[in-house]
């Protein structure tokens, strides 16, 4: 099978096209046909060793795919060979033509969606549902705001929020991002070149200030955050890539709090969950992934070089016909 493997941390160059063995299918665990891998900023994290995130190399990268079921290993039921199912999490890496996956990394994909956008529903969605309601505890009749929301979770975010009773804005790095934005659900959008944009957040909000921030870049904004939110607001930090300097009396002064979250401490329960509200979404038309562009194989660096730089507007994929 063709798959990319990283034999070194570093930089795109050391993701490199090899053919290898297909995986061996283990106990408990299911071989899957992919046709379709996403491609998450945690995927550059890994192929570069940083953030706390050093796999053992060499090895695949690739957390999201979408693709059919090939065979099942002893002691798993529920599934079938040939049954179509995206992944959150696989074993072996879904930059792959095929991938080994436990049970609990599977769910069955919606028909109404292509191998490409099933691809985007792992770590975009499930990332925005745990910011949101686990995390954030959003509740009926809040404001929250949205940072980086053209991206893939921003986007994410955006969907899950629609048919709720919230009001949400966003912000965004381009005009075709602002715009995007508002069509996806946002009440309105800033641009992150107005150096006023926190200022023009509170005035959409009444003066009230905002009750939820999902905060994509906590090193560029979480000190401005904090003067935006109002009385029990909360900030949910889902990606920082430095350290920042605030106030802590901005937190005191509206009891406010700061949240981080990781995936990776999410429970199967907690997945599960998730995967209902994204089933719930697409079948009654609030949820469908944004494609902004899809990479061959050889195009993995160029995807990689993108998903860390934007700015772009949706996600992207590795397709795999």
């Amino acid at each position: 099978m063709r798959a990319i493997v990283v034999e070194e941390y570093g930089g795109i160059e050391q993701l490199k096209l090899q053919e290898l063995p297909i995986p061996a299918l283990q106990p408990e665990t299911l071989l899957l046909r992919l046709f379709a891998a996403g491609v998450n900023p945690v995927d550059t994290y890994q192929r570069s060793g940083v953030q706390g995130y050093t796999p053992r190399l060499p090895f695949t990268p690739g957390m999201d795919g979408a693709g059919v079921i090939e065979e099942i290993g002893e002691g798993i039921s529920g599934f079938d060979v040939g049954m179509k199912v995206y992944v959150s999490g696989s074993i072996s890496g879904t930059y792959a033509e095929y991938c080994l996956c436990s049970p609990e990394s599977l769910y069955p994909l919606p028909e109404e969606l292509e191998w490409v956008e099933g691809a985007c529903l792992g770590v975009p969605y499930f990332t925005a549902a745990r910011a949101l309601f686990t995390a954030g505890k959003l509740r009926d009749h809040e404001t929250v705001l949205i940072h980086g929301a053209s991206g893939g979770v921003g986007l994410a975010c955006l969907q899950l929020c629609l048919g709720l009773d919230v009001t949400v804005y966003a912000t965004a790095g381009s005009h075709e991002g602002e715009m995007l934005t508002l069509v996806n659900g946002a009440e309105g959008c800033f641009s992150h070149r107005d150096s006023r944009r926190f200022e023009e957040m509170k005035k959409a909000t009444g003066e009230r200030g905002v009750d939820l921030i999902v905060e994509m870049l906590a090193n560029e904004n979480l000190d401005a955050d904090l003067k935006l939110l109002g009385r029990e607001g909360r900030v949910v930090v889902v990606g920082s890539r430095g350290p920042i300097t605030i106030s802590p009396r901005d937190l005191m002064s509206v009891e406010g709090r700061i949240m981080g979250m990781k995936m990776a401490f999410s429970s199967s329960e907690d997945r599960g969950e998730y995967a209902r509200i994204i089933v719930e979404g697409v079948r009654s038309g609030h949820i469908k992934p944004i494609i902004h562009a899809v990479h061959s194989f050889e195009d993995a660096p160029l995807a990689h070089q993108s998903i860390i730089s934007g700015p772009h507007l949706g996600n992207l994929v590795i397709d795999m016909p």
